[in-house]
């Protein structure tokens, strides 16, 4: 049966990657580095460090982000079949995949367009495989389907060039089917 630290751990290895950093806590170097995606935490972190959202990125590349797996509930329902023992479990997992990112730039147009590029080639891993290197049977396929929204306006701090951080969370339903 996939427990919840199964799940968490699996999403995170798919989209983080094999090795795992565990000084750091984090999956690195991701199948998405190309796209900016510089690390995966399977577990939130109080706040991760500005070299975490560029490490393993390609050098002179001024931004990047960080992702944590958040299961934001799960239920558990037996469908019967053919007696007291007989049938299957269904285990909707409502996960969300928080991002942060942060870059080094001028033109905070640049970083937002940088999110939005991310975005896109996290819900496409998706897209390459439903079962998210099989930490779930089916991934995105409820009637809500994946959803992406920004969680706020982006920051911008001081400096040359300034830093701008933003946050961004995708949304979507996965399935296991323990065993009844």
């Amino acid at each position: 049966m996939a427990t919840r630290r199964d799940i968490r751990d699996g999403v995170a290895r798919f989209f983080g990657g094999a090795t795992y950093d565990s000084t750091a806590r984090i999956y690195r170097p991701t199948p998405l580095v190309a796209s900016g995606l510089a690390g995966v935490r399977p577990y939130w972190t109080t706040r991760f460090q500005d070299q975490d959202y560029t490490a393993t990125l390609a050098d002179g590349r001024g931004m990047g982000g960080v992702m944590s797996i958040h299961i934001a509930n799960d239920s558990e329902r037996r469908i019967a079949l053919g007696g007291p023992t007989g049938g299957f479990k269904s285990r909707p997992v409502a996960l969300e995949l928080w991002v942060w990112h942060m870059a080094r730039t001028p033109a905070t147009e640049d970083a937002q367009a940088d999110l939005d590029d991310l975005l896109d080639a996290i819900v496409e891993r998706i897209h390459t495989d439903r079962t998210l290197g099989g930490a779930v049977v089916e991934a995105g396929e409820s009637q809500r389907g994946i959803q992406r929204a920004t969680a706020a306006v982006p920051q911008e701090e001081p400096g040359t060039p300034p830093t701008v951080r933003q946050e961004a969370v995708i949304s979507l339903d996965a399935t296991v089917y323990p065993q009844a």
